[in-house]
């Protein structure tokens, strides 16, 4: 039986495992200093303040208990810091050795979508099967409070899913930001998911819906989102080339490329040649 101490310690796994900070766990009935004190074990949580801490996971008081003694933090944690450097390294073969087989938890099958959908993006191929679509379709949905966990899923899971849901998604999450606007660090996170909704919807050649999201992040970004507004414009470049029919606009792009790289911004320049290589004009 675990003592308030290993109780808080655990938590602690729990949620950064899920890829939450401790801001987004807190509440108006939960503060950070109240899970601060839980975790590091001097202070136990009143059941009130408990079950506040288990919510704020997107977890039920059963699925948290049936973690301990079982839960595989360590490996997650590694599994997705590799990930990422995968990502940004383009190792596709190294991508492809990180699936997870037969995976039984949902942050395993979650995790293996991640990088499914990450080696179709970066490569084109395919690796996702319709069980895994149907899985994170229902995930997604069935959660009626994102926290910054799932908005991370989404943004990472969109080739898994069908362009409409996408659109919907994207909506709600543009009509949820008015919270997040108190959190900047989870602002960040959604505006730079939003983005890449528009960078999806020009994948899939649905143009009206990418203007409609380049229309909401108009108002959402601020003169400090630099990343975020450089890549819209050039990806608004590569949405008049193939809505309108023009390729020529394809060398001013290119050029743009070569800018970016003048500059440093290499990572953001090669996503945009991923992009024109996976997606070419039809």
């Amino acid at each position: 039986m675990l003592n308030f101490r290993d109780l808080g310690a655990h938590y602690r796994k729990v949620r950064e495992a899920r890829g939450y900070s401790m801001g987004d766990v807190t509440s108006d009935n939960l503060n950070k200093s109240q899970v601060s004190r839980f975790e590091n074990g001097t202070q136990m949580l009143l059941l009130d303040g408990f079950m506040h801490a288990i919510n704020g996971l997107n977890m039920t008081v059963s699925e948290f208990f049936l973690t301990i003694g079982n839960f595989e933090v360590g490996n997650l944690q590694i599994f997705g810091e590799k990930l990422q450097e995968l990502i940004t390294a383009q190792d596709i073969d190294g991508l492809k050795a990180m699936i997870i087989r037969k995976p039984r938890t949902n942050e395993k099958k979650i995790f293996n979508i991640k990088v499914k959908c990450a080696i179709r993006e970066l490569s084109g191929q395919n690796l996702l099967t319709d069980e895994e679509g149907q899985f994170i379709d229902k995930y997604l949905t069935d959660c009626e409070e994102w926290t910054m966990f799932d908005t991370t899923v989404f943004s990472m899971c969109l080739e898994a899913l069908d362009t409409e849901l996408v659109y919907h998604l994207g909506l709600q999450l543009i009509e949820k930001n008015t919270f997040y606007k108190t959190l900047p660090y989870n602002a960040q996170i959604v505006k730079r998911t939003l983005v890449n909704v528009y960078v999806y919807m020009i994948f899939r050649g649905c143009f009206v819906y990418a203007e409609e999201f380049e229309k909401q992040l108009s108002t959402l970004l601020k003169p400090t989102d630099t990343d975020e507004k450089i890549t819209i414009q050039f990806f608004k470049k590569i949405l008049i080339s193939r809505k309108e029919k023009k390729p020529e606009l394809l060398s001013e792009i290119s050029r743009d490329i070569h800018v970016l790289k003048d500059f440093g911004a290499q990572g953001l320049a090669e996503r945009i040649e991923i992009f024109l290589l996976n997606y070419p004009v039809a």
